[in-house]
């Protein structure tokens, strides 16, 4: 939101046409500029004094810009529209215009005397400029002449301009996002589906290739191993296509839970060695603490918490530097239920703050559409927060310094047998 231009938001046309319509309105000079004070509209019933000798000026108009970026900074500190006699000496109204909470331009007006002219004035700052002196007496002799009073209406006036320039900026803010969002899930769905069909492709080939020329050598081992392999990158693509339909079920609002009994300490064991052989690496050591805390069957969905901890370990494996996880776990009483945490603790030296802020922002976003590029493997991370979300449970990525990236999820279960 802070890169966003006014102009990405709202048409220049149509800021042009409001400005015109404000400035005829109510006689004075108008323009709108941006975040900077740089002009994004031509100024509407400029003065000669302004357009032909202030603003042609380098100095001068680096000095306007500062000063229209003033007077909206000024509203915005102040919560009422700044009436401020500009450097040339003239006297200006100004009102923001606002993304939210953020200055991203404002609506200037005036070029108007409120008071009679002070001739050296107007030539000391006619010589900062290098513009002639008796010339730019004379244009500001022809400046129009109006009442405090009445420069006070029209700088409120304008604020409430500004206030509903800001509500268009912020609709079509949301539409833009929105726009995006739907455009990045696109693309995800769509390189999700062809990674999947390469992998699958790449495993079956792989396994036929191996029985085969086991099959051909008649070597007992080979057999062995090949099915045991199938059997481990099998159960993994069973997961890759369950998340599939997942994924299409969230998309549409669908989801139900599916709860069992189930070992969570055999559990984590197994995901833990079938996420080692299915990465290949025998690099990555694990530490396994359950405490006693943890009853020895809990009654939850040991679906979908087996693809939360799948996802969540292959990150952690993936990511660079990483050659031990740590994985602690312990129950608390939480009402009628236990609430299980599960922490995931890897040595990689920790991410990057930008990285963890993004990652946490991802994982609690509400809008599942919001997709990035950040998993290891599959949809990976997309999915993590809304399953747990599901399961009245929560995330959190956190970085302990020069140590590791560490997962905390929290799901509450009921101890088996507990209805």
């Amino acid at each position: 939101m802070q890169n966003v231009k006014l102009t990405d938001l709202i048409d220049p046309e149509i800021l042009q046409q409001v400005q015109d319509s404000l400035s005829n309105y109510i006689g004075m000079a108008s323009l709108i500029a941006d975040k900077n004070g740089t002009p994004v509209t031509t100024g509407s019933n400029f003065t000669e004094f302004c357009h032909n000798l202030t603003r042609q000026s380098v100095l001068g108009c680096t000095r306007c810009e500062e000063c229209d970026k003033q007077g909206a900074l000024h509203t915005l500190r102040n919560g009422r529209p700044a009436v401020y006699h500009c450097h040339a000496g003239l006297v200006d109204y100004a009102a923001p215009i606002m993304l939210d909470d953020i200055f991203i331009g404002s609506i200037i007006g005036g070029q108007v005397l409120t008071n009679p002219l002070e001739e050296e004035r107007f030539r000391k700052t006619a010589r900062e400029l290098s513009i002639d002196e008796d010339t730019y007496v004379a244009a500001a002799r022809k400046v129009p002449y109006r009442e405090l009073a009445e420069v006070e209406r029209a700088a409120t006036f304008l604020s409430e301009i500004a206030s509903a320039l800001s509500s268009m900026a912020y609709k079509n803010y949301l539409a833009l996002e929105n726009s995006r969002k739907l455009e990045r899930a696109a693309l995800s769905q769509t390189a999700f589906i062809i990674d999947m069909n390469a992998n699958i492709q790449q495993d079956m080939t792989h396994w036929i290739e191996s029985a085969k020329e086991a099959v051909y050598n008649q070597d007992y081992d080979s057999m062995f191993h090949t099915l045991d392999d199938i059997t481990i990158r099998g159960t993994e693509l069973l997961s890759t296509l369950r998340d599939t339909v997942e994924y299409a079920k969230m998309n549409n609002g669908e989801i139900e839970l599916n709860e069992t009994e189930y070992n969570f300490r055999a559990l984590l064991s197994n995901i833990c060695k079938r996420v080692q052989r299915h990465l290949q690496t025998n690099d990555i050591t694990f530490a396994i603490q359950v405490d006693d805390s943890v009853p020895a069957y809990l009654l939850g969905d040991e679906g979908r918490i087996s693809q939360i901890l799948i996802k969540v370990l292959s990150n952690a494996m993936n990511y660079p530097g990483t050659t031990g996880i740590t994985v602690r776990a312990y129950c608390k009483t939480a009402s009628y239920a236990r609430l299980l945490t599960i922490e995931i603790c890897d040595n990689s030296g920790g991410m990057t703050k930008e990285e963890l802020n993004s990652a946490n922002y991802y994982l609690l976003n509400n809008d599942f559409q919001l997709i990035e590029n950040m998993e290891a493997c599959g949809i990976g991370l997309s999915i993590i927060g809304l399953l747990i979300r599901q399961m009245s449970g929560t995330v959190k990525i956190s970085c302990i310094e020069d140590v590791g990236t560490v997962y905390t999820i929290q799901i509450p279960q009921l101890p088996a047998g507990q209805t």
